[in-house]
């Protein structure tokens, strides 16, 4: 059997984990002097209170040991195991899982840097999960995601620019605050970085501009609301109707460790 595991910025729900038969592995954030674990969504209490009310808020990419006791209980059970993580251009997540694999040795265990995160990250562990029930092995369904993940997607936009800045991970990306001048920057992942697809004028020329990058005949997506659930998610979900009004459209929360390298108020669009 394959074990599939992964970490909690997948935005599953612990019934959609159930169901997938997936490990989410947390990470964490840690607001003024508190350590917390990300949960499953919907799980995470009011952290947009606790953000805004604390001084300073980090984030922790998961730990090599806690990757490494999941993958041992699963070997120890009979199982291959294949994990897969966000970009690792975008969190240390990734080489915690590598030297995981490389503690319990082995050819039985396989990670795979997604080059996403939220939705786009949740729809290549559900792939991976019907690869593995119809039969594919640990090497086929490693190799099937690498092939894949450059064609499932997520586009996203902020309130302003300033959370990415701190982060370090705009790269040439303009540092600039896009908003006071009624502009939300469009961005996308792409091999696993960030780049700026375009800017829209308000909450719905920004709408538009992630719905129209979105491939004809697309059939699932997932809009993904970090912090509160705005008008820019509620823009987004009525482009995204209007387009595709026969597609499967869901909404969630995408949880704090990404709230707080976006901002609160980011808004992504994700689909395979």
């Amino acid at each position: 059997m394959l074990a599939l595991v992964t970490d909690s910025t997948c935005g599953l729900t612990r019934e959609e984990a159930s169901e997938l038969g997936v490990d989410v592995v947390p990470m964490a954030y840690v607001a003024d002097f508190g350590r917390h674990k990300e949960g499953f969504v919907g799980e995470n209490g009011d952290y947009v209170g606790l953000f805004s009310s604390s001084r300073h808020v980090t984030t922790e990419a998961v730990r090599a040991s806690a990757f490494e006791r999941v993958f041992r209980s699963h070997l120890d059970a009979g199982d291959d195991v294949l994990c897969v993580t966000i970009s690792s251009r975008l969190s240390g997540t990734f080489r915690s899982a590598e030297e995981a694999a490389q503690a319990v040795g082995g050819d039985r265990v396989a990670v795979v840097d997604s080059w996403l995160t939220a939705g786009a990250l949740e729809f290549l562990v559900r792939r991976a999960r019907a690869l593995a029930d119809a039969g594919r092995s640990l090497a086929e369904v490693a190799a099937e995601l690498v092939e894949q993940r450059g064609g499932t997607r997520i586009v996203f936009s902020v309130p302003d620019l300033s959370a990415l800045s701190r982060s370090g991970r705009l790269g040439a990306i303009r540092r600039a605050v896009a908003t006071k001048l009624n502009r939300y920057p469009v961005m996308a992942l792409s091999e696993g970085g960030i780049v700026k697809l375009t800017d829209g004028r308000g909450a719905r020329g920004m709408a538009a501009a992630m719905v129209d990058s979105v491939p004809e005949g697309a059939g699932d997506l997932l809009i993904s609301h970090f912090g509160p659930r705005g008008v820019e998610a509620r823009e987004v979900f009525l482009a995204a109707r209007s387009r595709f009004p026969e597609a499967r459209l869901r909404v969630k929360d995408g949880g704090p460790v990404l709230a707080e390298h976006l901002g609160l108020g980011a808004v992504g669009l994700s689909w395979m």
